[in-house]
């Protein structure tokens, strides 16, 4: 069978893509993981480089037929058809466009395309205090706070006159369609309310927060992995996917182009781990959590007026807070109505003005509620002597804001040091190649393996054996199309199985098997 393969572009952002596959020179990407055991998948990636003679992909172009519309946010989508099945392999959107320059030289235009993961680093969080919420709950929470540009026509967007006809041509996204989350093993006790990053440059705010940085908190909490797949979905394993799945989906006898080994890695080999979590006290009395001082606050009459504060103690350090309330409010002139929107660490003030003809200017607020604070950090460490004494210290440092039980620290220290103390030989990634139309070699599998299959490897003159998980991909259709490179990033499947309750080939404890966390 044939391969078809489509590269379409959304130029007009109305879910009608338009088939560029004919002006592509090559496509390169990547998405998921680069390394084992990370817990959050890198921003996935596209360049496509493009026949420009005609200045079709020149943005400044004002005779060309894309005048207008080569802007970032554009959807873009890498598929292909075998004759039986429609894969996807890329989404993302336009983030950048850059022709050659000079009259004499290349007529080519690169186009750079990102996946969903840009998007989770420009937004900050003002999360709600998350108490006693599993791990993708928490992460729910926070993928709600962004907004991520409409890929499809049923997308409601404000203000655009053919994208706001809410119920009847548009409805509001569902970020659910979008996610595919399982449920996390781990409850935490608290999360969000120490979210505050302290360093960064002096014209950088220093108590901001990303939601990426939420979620690589809460993932690496879970021991889990986040990242975006083929389809642009976000995707969330708990830290017992990788353990759970025992059974290959292919095999590689010597099948493959290239594969990059090595024999104790100093990345992956740890015999030493300090994780480090962070207790806190909640106050049992509300106190003063902000205060306007020595401003005024004005609303316009009719109007509303939105203020973002952050709960600060008496030494002005940045804490998180509950049961919070507004008090104490005194106006130099008028009045409005005023409402708070607790967050974790902030809140959001609204205040109305209901006057028709007076303006409101608000002279006193107070932000009351029980203080929440974190105590410091402790540490829990997990060593292997003997490891040490054979082949030198190798630490591993893992900060867990999110993590406030020193037990909890310790169960994580002790399963990464399980995991990483033996020095052994690894395959990081394998390389396959094939006609990118015509197939032959391993294209199948090429076609249709993915993030989180399972493979085994053989090669050899490593003389190595092994079980991985494909946790990241990358790949470059190349010679117009013709020539297809994949490379799968590996993380090895765990060597001994774990015992599982009413599993009958998975229950000899401390014979065949042992306690995971």
């Amino acid at each position: 069978m044939t391969t078809r393969w489509t590269i379409g572009i959304d130029w007009d952002r109305d879910d009608a893509y338009t088939d560029e596959t004919a002006r592509v020179l090559s496509a390169k990407w990547t998405l998921g993981f680069q390394q084992a055991y990370e817990n959050v998948g890198n921003e996935t990636k596209l360049t496509l480089l493009m026949r420009n003679e005609d200045k079709r992909f020149t943005p400044e172009n004002s005779a060309g037929s894309l005048y207008g519309k080569l802007a970032p946010l554009r959807p873009v989508k890498i598929e292909s058809n075998d004759g039986t099945t429609t894969r996807r392999h890329f989404s993302g959107w336009v983030q950048s466009i850059h022709p050659a320059v000079n009259q004499y030289g290349e007529r080519v235009s690169a186009i750079q395309v990102a996946g969903a993961m840009q998007f989770l680093k420009a937004a900050e969080t003002k999360i709600e205090l998350q108490e006693n919420q599993r791990s993708d709950q928490i992460i729910d929470a926070l993928i709600q706070e962004v907004i991520f540009p409409p890929a499809l026509s049923d997308s409601w967007v404000l203000g655009d006159p053919d994208r706001s006809k809410l119920g009847q041509s548009t409805k509001l996204a569902d970020l659910t369609a979008y996610s595919d989350f399982e449920e996390g093993v781990m409850t935490l006790n608290m999360a969000g309310d120490n979210w505050v990053r302290q360093g960064g440059y002096s014209d950088q705010a220093k108590d901001t927060f990303d939601v990426y940085r939420g979620i690589r908190d809460i993932t690496a909490a879970e021991r889990g992995k986040f990242f975006f797949d083929r389809a642009g979905k976000a995707v969330f394993w708990n830290r017992h996917h990788i353990l759970d799945k025992l059974d290959t989906d292919a095999s590689f006898d010597d099948a493959m182009t290239d594969m990059q080994y090595s024999f104790a890695s100093p990345d992956q080999t740890k015999n030493e781990i300090i994780v480090t979590c962070h207790p806190r006290t909640v106050a049992p009395a509300p106190t003063t959590l902000w205060e306007l001082k020595d401003a005024l606050i004005r609303v316009a009459p009719g109007q509303q007026r939105e203020v973002y504060v952050k709960y600060k103690d008496e030494k002005d350090k940045r804490i998180g807070g509950k049961d919070v309330t507004v008090e104490d409010v005194e106006f130099l002139q008028g009045r409005c109505q005023v409402n708070v929107e607790a967050k974790a660490n902030g809140a959001n003030l609204v205040f109305k003005n209901e006057s028709d003809s007076r303006e409101a200017v608000v002279e006193k607020c107070i932000v009351k509620g029980r203080k929440i604070v974190d105590e410091g950090q402790m540490d829990a460490r997990a060593i292997d002597q003997e490891s040490i004494t054979f082949f030198g210290r190798r630490a591993m440092n893992i900060n867990l804001p999110s993590i406030d039980d020193l037990d909890q620290a310790q169960y994580i220290a002790d399963f990464e040091r399980n995991r990483r103390k033996t020095p052994c030989g690894l395959a990081q990634s394998i390389t396959l190649q094939s006609h990118a139309e015509n197939g032959g070699a391993r294209h199948a599998d090429q076609l249709g393996l993915t993030i989180g299959a399972l493979i085994e490897l053989r090669e050899t003159q490593t003389d190595h054996h092994g079980l991985y998980f494909i946790i990241g991909e990358a790949h470059e259709l190349a010679r117009g199309g013709k020539r297809w490179t994949t490379t799968w990033y590996l993380e090895p499947q765990v060597e001994t199985p774990r015992w599982k309750l009413g599993a009958a080939d998975r229950g000899k404890l401390d014979r065949s098997t042992y306690l995971a966390y």
